[in-house]
């Protein structure tokens, strides 16, 4: 190709080129463009409202209503959604079942009944006639109640009588201050002799044993307790 060819396509491109009417277009388009006056359009404040009037375009967060009891209620049925949707899924024979366990765990909470008063009913037991009152009663003979318990084979009886006898020594030797109120432990707390303290605890624990633990002990369980009651007798009359 001679170089005079080149130079006339060269000059016919430059002549040509400008006349598409898309380059013309695209060059006045960026010429006619001037940032500095944009006039931005902005809708209708009657068109804005009328669509703000309409619930389906009020995209705000209404508030929240709730309180303390509502807020506990969401918390326990979340923290419980496993065992609504177990429940959920469960057969209605199950629910049943379930249903009576917590009424009758609820019955026995609130009457406090034992359960094993249920199925069967303790043995009666005849209490002694003997009390202690808030005066002394030197009309009581215990020895004489203790012999007559002890010709009915009445050996637990026996033992009630032979603990209310040392009471009423200790009592009477004002080594104890007597209350109906009080308890064991109580007059635990009243003696002030070690020794008498170690013995009353070795007597109230037959005591507890035998009359609380409701058991019947035979004769030679008996003598065997009464020569330990019958040494804290000695140790109480030792201390005059």
């Amino acid at each position: 190709m001679s170089k005079r060819l080149v130079r006339q396509l060269f000059f016919f491109i430059i002549l040509v080129i400008p006349g598409f009417p898309g380059i013309t277009l695209f060059a006045s388009y960026f010429s006619a463009v001037d940032s500095s006056h944009v006039f931005v359009r902005q809708p209708a404040p009657e068109f804005v409202d009328s669509y703000r009037s309409q619930s389906e375009f009020n995209y705000s967060i209404p508030p929240l209503e709730t309180n303390f009891f509502m807020q506990l209620w969401d918390y326990l049925l979340k923290r419980f959604r496993v065992l609504l949707d177990l429940s959920a899924a469960m057969p209605l024979i199950y629910k049943i079942l379930l249903g009576g366990c917590v009424i009758f765990t609820l019955f026995i909470t609130i009457t406090k009944t034992q359960i094993y008063k249920l199925f069967y009913s303790d043995k009666e037991f005849d209490s002694p006639d003997y009390q202690l009152s808030n005066t002394i009663d030197q009309s009581i003979d215990f020895d004489e109640a203790i012999r007559l318990q002890m010709t009915q084979h009445q050996y637990r009886l026996a033992i009630r009588l032979l603990y209310l006898k040392m009471i009423n020594q200790l009592r009477i030797k004002e080594y104890i201050h007597f209350s109906k109120e009080k308890t064991n432990v109580d007059y635990l707390s009243d003696l002030t002799s070690n020794d008498l303290k170690l013995q009353f605890i070795t007597i109230t624990a037959i005591y507890n044993h035998v009359w609380y633990g409701d058991v019947e002990i035979a004769e030679d369980q008996y003598l065997r307790f009464e020569a330990r009651f019958n040494s804290f007798y000695t140790a109480i009359d030792a201390k005059e």
